[in-house]
């Protein structure tokens, strides 16, 4: 029986200890825009898979070559492009072909890239990339923290009360940011988010 009612006490003792504590401290979250400087690639899939009207006579060189006179109009030569053979046998096709990858850090240039058409030629997929340092994230965080602490404050002061110490900060972001260009926010600016706990006084 003693038990029992040891183990009661203990249970309502962390209770009511959780609670006052719940109750003396503010969670808001904070937020900080910042500019990105991404870089851009694609991924064309050069195959004679692609190929229907001359499939018998046209070899993979041909595709290849006609797909580089028609980005050099474009103003791109195709220098500026890497091959990939390993993704393109990865994909399964019976027919020769490979993976060409275009990458830039000009949203009009890849838009260009993208507009060019071409026998044999269709588009895999195309994502922005980008890397924060350590000082960026450091950066962006205090700004996210000082958003935050603002925001808890005037929370606080509408209930009378005030905030002091942080007890707890989340940040969840991530140093590398790829993004699929199907779905992604093609402005380059992105929101660095955290929370953060505070004491309520």
């Amino acid at each position: 029986m003693n038990k029992v009612l040891l183990t009661l006490a203990t249970i309502f003792i962390t209770m009511n200890s959780f609670a006052q504590n719940h109750q003396n401290n503010i969670t808001v979250n904070g937020s900080h825009s910042y500019s990105i400087a991404p870089e851009y690639s694609s991924k064309m899939i050069v195959s004679l898979n692609n190929v229907y009207y001359d499939a018998q006579t046209m070899t993979l060189d041909e595709v290849k070559t006609g797909y580089a006179a028609k980005l050099a109009k474009a103003g791109i030569t195709a220098d500026r492009l890497t091959e990939d053979k390993l993704h393109y046998a990865l994909l399964g096709y019976e027919k020769d072909g490979t993976i060409m990858v275009f990458r830039t850090k000009s949203l009009e240039e890849m838009q260009k890239f993208l507009s060019v058409k071409a026998i044999g030629i269709s588009r895999s997929d195309t994502n922005l990339d980008l890397e924060l340092s350590d000082v960026q994230m450091a950066d962006y965080s205090k700004e996210a923290f000082e958003n935050a602490k603002s925001k808890a404050s005037a929370i606080a002061a509408k209930i009378g009360r005030k905030i002091g110490n942080a007890i707890y900060l989340s940040d969840t972001n991530t140093k590398k940011i790829s993004e699929s260009m199907y779905y992604a926010n093609t402005k380059n600016i992105r929101d660095y988010n955290i929370s953060v706990s505070f004491e309520l006084l």
